[in-house]
């Protein structure tokens, strides 16, 4: 089997070369960072969100509830659910009661998301 090719250290101003897959020679392996996530930083691809997710998706009758296809006689199949208020918490939560999640239509949701980072982008001028 082929060996890997050297490369240079990713640390500044060191020219050694390795064949580490991690891209940092061996006197610079204590740089390498951990990626795996603590339990308390696990995001929202858990089995609890999953099911809270399938009960909005249920509750709102897999119909797209955005302001654009409610008043349709004929709404959008949703396929992700949207958080109403996006404002954090003060431990940086995301409000995840029902009360505060609505089915959308992807489309939807990639037109709603667009137009909050861009009234935010707006805001922080």
């Amino acid at each position: 089997m082929a060996r890997r090719p050297q490369r240079p250290c990713r640390e500044i101003d060191c020219r050694q070369l390795h064949r580490n897959a991690n891209g940092y020679c061996d006197a610079h392996q204590h740089l390498v960072k951990e990626w795996r996530k603590k339990p308390n930083e696990s995001g929202r691809g858990g089995r609890p969100w999953r099911r809270l997710r399938d009960q909005v998706l249920e509750r709102d009758g897999y119909l797209c509830q955005c302001d654009e296809c409610k008043p349709r006689s004929l709404p959008l199949v949703a396929h992700e659910v949207d958080h109403i208020n996006n404002k954090r918490s003060a431990d940086g939560k995301l409000d995840d009661r029902p009360s505060n999640l609505r089915a959308v239509n992807r489309d939807c949701h990639k037109r709603i998301t667009q137009a909050q980072a861009l009234a935010a982008r707006q805001r922080a001028r």
